[in-house]
């Protein structure tokens, strides 16, 4: 039934026009604009390219965006007018509401691989293990799905929960330093190395790709491993409250 359900899902998410637009067709022009912009500009760490970077970068941002397809279809289906309905399954909610984690998770990461596929084919992007970094890819799909999911089942609340993603996803940005250098001292150092799943997920594949600081991304890995397995407790103690 599980199985099943999951199917659907990723059958609705396929028909949904708006979220395909906003997490793939747009990633693939910004890396493909910013990539052109920073064509000349030197290697960048460890001897990447600008356009490895920018598309490494680009395609673990959306990744954490990603999290709102399990909040909006978790929110319309248990939380808002269509629960009666769904009441009816002949299945429990919380099988319902782990379909929805397990689809969503499958199709962002899905999403990421076409990113992964589309800068290797079409920008020379060398990802050195595709499944490697695929896996990894998985991890920070299902940690953003999860900080959705969880701030839903905490507040009951769908607008204020997607505050609470959009929070998780611009925080990891500034703490990884996309954008712009935070100070250089202890903490801040610390919470851009380790600190957020962008640089995590930074960690992880850049030793898959270059093959250097293998320790570090193991420990990245395992820190990802960790918090994804304490708030998919969290998310579980949550879910069995609001959903009984």
């Amino acid at each position: 039934m599980l199985v099943r359900s999951s199917y659907f899902l990723l059958r609705r998410m396929l028909r949904g026009y708006l979220g395909l637009l906003l997490l793939l067709v747009l990633p693939f022009t910004l890396i493909t604009v910013l990539g052109l912009v920073g064509a000349e500009a030197p290697a960048v760490e460890h001897g990447l390219s600008m356009m490895d970077y920018i598309a490494l970068t680009m395609i673990l941002m959306f990744q954490l965006f990603g999290g709102a397809y399990a909040l909006e279809y978790l929110s319309g289906d248990l939380f808002a007018d269509r629960r009666w309905r769904m009441l009816s399954l002949p299945y429990p909610p919380h099988t319902h509401a782990f379909a929805i984690l397990l689809a969503s998770t499958l199709f962002t990461t899905a999403q990421g691989l076409l990113l992964l596929l589309f800068t290797q084919w079409v920008h020379g992007v060398d990802w050195g293990s595709i499944p490697l970094v695929l896996l990894v890819l998985l991890l920070i799909s299902l940690l953003s799905q999860l900080v959705g999911v969880a701030a839903l089942f905490a507040t009951r609340n769908n607008s204020l929960a997607e505050r609470v993603t959009e929070v998780y996803g611009f925080g990891s940005i500034a703490l990884a330093e996309v954008w712009f250098s935070l100070p250089d001292v202890g903490l801040f150092d610390l919470l851009s190395t380790y600190g957020n799943p962008i640089s995590l997920g930074l960690n992880a594949i850049l030793a898959i790709i270059t093959g250097q600081q293998v320790q570090r991304a193991i420990l990245s890995v395992i820190i990802l491993l960790g918090a994804t397995a304490l708030l998919g407790l969290l998310t579980a103690l949550l879910g069995r409250r609001k959903l009984a």
